[in-house]
């Protein structure tokens, strides 16, 4: 199973939040990152 990957609204990066669920690039709060839609690699 894949880890869930968010993109930041901020930075634009596809990340895995800190475990306080900022940011890691820029620290942005967890509000700001949006799960990453998972597709089917085929």
């Amino acid at each position: 199973m894949k880890e869930q990957k968010y993109i930041c609204k901020i930075c634009g990066q596809t990340v895995k939040p800190l475990p306080d669920g900022s940011c890691p690039v820029c620290g942005a709060p967890s509000e700001m990152l949006v799960p990453k839609p998972e597709h089917d690699e085929e």
